[in-house]
């Protein structure tokens, strides 16, 4: 016999308490995961931008006198820092976030960040939205990264001018196509195919086209020596890639909350699939009651 919508309802009652207590066990661990991943981002990320420019680009790198060299390490540490301090702003949600004032929030040229309201608490489907989100902007924060350091680099005339979009801005496409380096978290190596004029180069390891323009193939594996001459132009590439897999194993710490995430987060989706069938059963019992309300004996 089915249950009434009494029943039911009290049911979902139930597991909405459940929903915002495992929120707020959620976003307490979420805050002290942030709080140690930040540190060791901004670590992972400086220690890649230092592998890049002394081993990756050595000879780009001591082009640069001083004062470029010194303005060019100093922006990036801002640029690391900024998207790193928006993120932590980003996993507070709103009614913790509203205690700090305009003047305590980091200023730069990152967008304006939206709130994250505690009331995605209130029911299963609503909190693993939420916490979808913020794994989303995670990943996100790691790709700007990846993005504005890559572009600085290039910009300084470190790495070179020809470098397709894809790899400049971390994209999975630049990930399938290349590989990691051994030993050397966060950085993606790319064998790429550029057409030069060698009475042009201007950059240590490639140079630029005459033309100001790229043609570029993306190659899995390097080609046999018979096949080397169809080529125009076989380089290296290295470039920031911070994968969240390697910046969390380099901290211990921070590898054993994000086992407490993924703890916690298989308890919202056991929760959501039970929320989804208790809101099912509710409708059949509404259902059965508007039939047994509607239904008159000729």
């Amino acid at each position: 016999m089915a249950r009434s919508i009494e029943q039911v309802g009290q049911d979902l009652i139930h597991l909405k308490k459940v929903s915002s207590e495992i929120g707020t066990e959620l976003n307490t661990t979420y805050q002290s995961y942030f709080a140690a991943l930040s540190p060791t981002l901004k670590q992972q990320s400086i220690q890649s931008c230092y592998y890049l420019c002394t081993t990756c680009y050595p000879d780009a790198f001591l082009k640069l006198n001083y004062n470029q060299r010194s303005q060019l390490l100093k922006t990036l540490q801002r640029v690391i820092g900024n998207v790193i301090n928006n993120l932590m702003i980003r996993s507070i949600p709103s009614t913790l976030k509203d205690r700090h004032s305009d003047d305590d929030e980091p200023t730069g040229e990152l967008t304006s960040i939206s709130m994250m309201p505690t009331d995605w608490f209130a029911t299963p489907t609503s909190l693993s939205t939420w916490q979808q989100n913020l794994e989303a902007e995670i990943t996100h924060s790691l790709k700007e990264i990846s993005y504005k350091v890559n572009l600085l680099l290039q910009q300084a005339r470190v790495m070179p001018a020809n470098i397709p979009k894809p790899i400049l801005e971390a994209s999975p496409e630049a990930d399938r196509r290349g590989e990691s380096m051994p030993n050397v978290p966060n950085l993606l190596s790319i064998l790429l195919e550029q057409e030069m004029d060698e009475s042009q180069l201007d950059h240590p390891l490639v140079g630029e086209a005459a033309n100001g323009t790229e043609q570029s193939a993306w190659m899995g594996n390097e080609p046999s020596l018979e096949d080397r001459d169809e080529y125009p132009q076989l380089v290296q590439i290295h470039s920031l890639y911070l994968r969240l897999t390697e910046v969390e194993f380099a901290d211990v710490n921070v590898l054993g909350l994000r086992k407490n995430i993924d703890r916690i987060a298989n308890k919202v989706r056991m929760l959501k699939r039970e929320y989804s069938h208790k809101q099912q059963e509710l409708k059949i019992a509404e259902a059965e009651s508007a039939w047994r309300n509607s239904w008159f004996e000729n």
